[in-house]
């Protein structure tokens, strides 16, 4: 899948830009402030209805505008071609795609999937358990068909005990809930489990890095399902608490080397190379699994890069046939050697040129 065409209007500074995108590395170039991040927010708009910069409409729309608009017409891995947008105001957000109303994000991000590469990713690493489980949940969502109903249902039954317990509800109430919430809860543990697996696995290849001996781990328990169940009725401490404290809503990732946590082990620079090189893997198992190519947004690539691990990067996005667009401040420190590229130019808002 790629982008053909991009249309974005009152995104932050950006007044009306147009863009004929190249089915292979985009880049756009600017001083700070200029525009670029916004054009990978608005893109980031289109997919998920959401920036990942900020989650207040209001600063993303244009001072002065009531809404924002981001068009695109997008090529699919079957050659046939759509147009999607979304109009953001204040209070409402409408989104369609060939023609008919999407009434989901979750909806909107499987028809436009999406690896985005920020200078806030390296909270994976070193980030709460809370924003890994973030990921993983989306990165599950995208390749694993039934992901997104069993993690609904987990979390209903786990909104409706939590419920019971602040009640202080009588024991017959409980058992529908905690019998639906320790086989969801298995489920999802097997299905978490068998994609860091499967992204373990990929870490490994010489393409990918080579940064030796890092693992990824799920940070949970192993109980069967009948295991779960008891422990979810014996409640005494979860009423003490006030809420469940037991299940995937509390499991972690750790990623380590040679048995020690990445953050403890790893300088900035290491970290922000080794998220992109698990995102990058990341998107080699969704083409694999999908058979569709994911969109990938790297804001400011050059940043705590040396010259090596850039061309690594871009050498496996051309090779894999991903469709990129990365912005960079400073477009001489990238290699200039890709194929298929196109550099675009923003000043002020604006699209000042196009360099093939």
């Amino acid at each position: 899948m790629r982008i053909e065409n991009l249309h974005l209007s009152g995104v932050r500074n950006l007044t009306d830009v147009d863009l004929n995108c190249c089915p292979g590395i985009n880049i756009i170039t600017g001083r700070n402030a200029s525009g670029k991040t916004a054009i990978l927010e608005g893109i980031h708009l289109l997919a998920k209805a959401c920036s990942f910069r900020t989650p207040r409409a209001r600063e993303i729309i244009q001072h002065g505008r009531d809404k924002l608009t981001v068009t695109a017409k997008i090529r699919n891995a079957d050659n046939s071609c759509v147009v999607t947008g979304i109009e953001k105001g204040q209070q409402q957000t409408q989104i369609k795609y060939n023609g008919k109303k999407v009434k989901k994000r979750s909806e909107q991000a499987k028809n436009l999937p999406l690896i985005t590469i920020t200078t806030e990713s390296h909270r994976l690493i070193y980030g709460t358990p809370r924003e890994r489980r973030h990921w993983l949940d989306w990165s599950l969502f995208h390749v694993e068909q039934n992901y997104m109903d069993v993690w609904l249902g987990y979390h209903h039954a786990l909104r409706q005990r939590n419920s019971l317990i602040r009640k202080r509800a009588t024991r017959t109430q409980y058992p529908p809930w905690e019998t639906q919430l320790a086989a969801s809860a298995v489920q999802i543990r097997e299905m978490r489990e068998q994609y860091l697996g499967r992204l373990q696995a990929r870490l490994q290849l010489p393409e990918v890095t080579s940064q030796a001996g890092i693992s990824i781990a799920l940070q949970s328990s192993s109980e069967s399902e009948e295991e779960l169940l008891r422990k979810y009725t014996r409640r005494e401490s979860d009423i003490a608490a006030g809420h469940t404290q037991h299940g995937p809503h509390r499991e972690d990732i750790r990623f380590r080397q040679s048995g020690r946590d990445l953050g403890q082990v790893f300088s900035r620079g290491e970290g922000k190379r080794f998220i992109m090189t698990l995102l990058l893997a990341q998107a080699r198992e969704y083409q694999d699994s999908c058979q569709q190519t994911p969109l990938l947004l790297i804001d400011d690539l050059p940043a705590e890069l040396d010259e090596e691990q850039r061309e690594a990067l871009l050498s496996m996005v051309e090779t894999h046939a991903m469709q990129a667009f990365l912005t960079t401040v400073h477009p001489e420190m990238l290699p200039v050697y890709q194929s298929q590229k196109r550099v675009f130019h923003v000043e002020q808002g604006r699209l000042i040129k196009v360099v093939e």
